[in-house]
């Protein structure tokens, strides 16, 4: 997948970024598209069977 300059300058102007030009668009660029690969095999994991960290509770203190 990958993100076109046109949405990258919008999400940088919505977030009150520095604006950046087409060059420095470029530099970024590997990056932007290496963390959009992650997100993607992130995506595919298949975690059914890996219970919910915030369902798991420690009582705390004295139990009686």
């Amino acid at each position: 997948m990958s993100i076109s300059d046109e949405t990258m300058k919008a999400m940088i102007k919505d977030y009150d970024g520095f604006e950046l030009s087409d060059k420095e668009l470029q530099l970024v660029r590997p990056d932007v598209d290496s963390y959009f690969s992650a997100m993607e095999i992130l995506n595919e994991l298949d975690l059914s069977m890996v219970m919910p960290s915030r369902l798991l509770r420690v009582q705390e203190g004295d139990v009686d």
